[in-house]
């Protein structure tokens, strides 16, 4: 036991980073999980996790858990409350083999008086993670609700210079599980593995357009890895420090050869969430006719605009304010799941998940995932196929394999949206 602790068609064009590539193997058949991650029942726990390489042996699993969901019962005659949690991991070699590499589990107590009070949940615990890449399987279990909710990460060890190595903090102090930031935050970078005394810090502005429908056929448009501006910070006695930039993202590297390092990404702080009307309008463009989107667009009054849309989708107010909050939640849970180098409603998947929702069941394996909609063994499932794609930026990026065969299932995804209804309400 390792030691523990605390019916619309539209031309977008969908921009790549050079170096982004597929990788070369056809993935194993022999799936890594089943555990669909993407339902509703898997994210509303809302815990995140981050790995911390900590030697070439031992690396730290770190997690933070709001307390909100969980559920404070009161097992004694005693006024306080408690809420009761284990975390277990499971590793296990990327490459398809599902011997365990290592595994552990820590139980946790949060205790309250006679009011509960929100608070984080953080801990962490050590495993034991040699050379290589691997993938971490998680379940957090709420013991008084007897409730399991699972996670999936990806371990990559194969040298000291990528994202893990690297454990990034507030100025306050207190550890960044999210790699999206608010502009002007002071960042604390640490690294035990990596004893270079420079990190090249590379500034990159871009916008980043929609994904193409997925039975249009197209390529990843290229642009060079050439940053608009580029600085170097030195380490001032074990860490480093920088300050995010206003818009765009850095990349900070320390073996400029490979562009393997860490992103930081500036983001609004309503991030997940949507922060304006203009911002409704273009996460919108899924299910818009093209002039739908121009009249939004050029439109005076934005939000009179896109509120417009809705209930004349809706029908009514009331069936508006519904078909909205459900869309726009999807969106921000789009945000949150597949987030890259560009927010994870412009992606692949989270095209997919906004317009069809989670999927029925979901199958990740290494190099890649497919979602199924529908029975799995009727003619009229759906399968949709991503490829995980190696870049520098982000561990989160997938491509989808284009087909003219998911016209029809696109169009009456759309179609049923535009007739005041939520596609598949899961």
């Amino acid at each position: 036991m390792p030691t523990q602790r605390f019916n619309i068609t539209f031309h977008l064009i969908l921009l790549s980073v050079f170096l982004l590539t597929y990788r070369c193997s056809t993935p194993k058949q022999t799936y890594q999980s089943k555990e669909n991650i993407y339902q509703k029942s898997n994210q509303s726990l809302n815990a995140s996790f981050l790995v911390y390489h900590l030697n070439d042996s031992v690396s730290e699993l770190m997690f933070n858990i709001p307390n909100e969901n969980l559920v404070y019962k009161r097992p004694d005659t005693t006024l306080a409350f408690y809420a009761s949690c284990r975390v277990k991991y499971i590793l296990y070699p990327e490459n398809g083999n599902k011997t365990v590499a290592d595994s552990g589990n820590l139980v946790f107590f949060d205790r309250q008086g006679t009011d509960v009070f929100a608070k984080n949940i953080s801990g962490s615990l050590f495993m034991k993670a040699k050379q290589g890449n691997l993938t971490c399987e998680i379940a957090v279990y709420d013991l008084n609700k007897r409730t399991k909710t699972s996670y999936s990460l990806r371990i990559e060890k194969e040298n000291v210079y990528s994202r893990q190595n690297f454990l990034v903090r507030k100025n306050n102090g207190k550890v960044l599980f999210s790699y999206y930031v608010n502009p002007g935050d002071t960042l604390v970078l640490q690294s035990l593995r990596n004893k270079s005394v420079n990190l090249v810090v590379d500034y990159f502005q871009r916008d980043f357009a929609l994904p193409l429908p997925p039975f249009t056929a197209g390529q990843r448009e290229v642009f060079q890895y050439k940053p608009d501006s580029f600085y170097t910070i030195s380490r001032t006695q074990n860490d480093f420090k920088l300050v995010v930039p206003p818009q765009g993202f850095i990349h900070l590297i320390t073996e400029p050869e490979s562009k393997t390092g860490i992103s930081i990404f500036a983001s609004d702080p309503v991030f997940p969430g949507i922060k304006n009307a203009d911002e409704m309008i273009k996460c919108t463009r899924y299910i818009m006719a093209k002039k739908e989107f121009e009249d939004c667009v050029n439109a005076a009054n934005k939000k009179n605009a896109i509120d417009e849309f809705w209930v004349e989708l809706g029908g009514s107010q009331e069936r508006a304010k519904t078909l909205l909050k459900r869309y726009y939640a999807r969106v921000t849970e789009a945000n949150k799941l597949f987030t890259s180098y560009l927010p994870g409603w412009k992606t692949d998947r989270g095209m997919i998940y906004i317009v069809f929702g989670a999927p029925n069941n979901m199958y990740k394996f290494n190099g890649g995932e497919t979602w199924v909609y529908g029975e799995e063994t009727q003619s009229y499932a759906v399968r949709f196929h991503f490829k995980k794609v190696i870049n520098p930026f982000s561990d989160n990026d997938y491509i989808m394999e284009r087909n003219e065969y998911y016209k029809e299932a696109w169009y009456r995804a759309v179609d049923y949206w535009r007739q005041g209804h939520i596609y598949i309400d899961n």
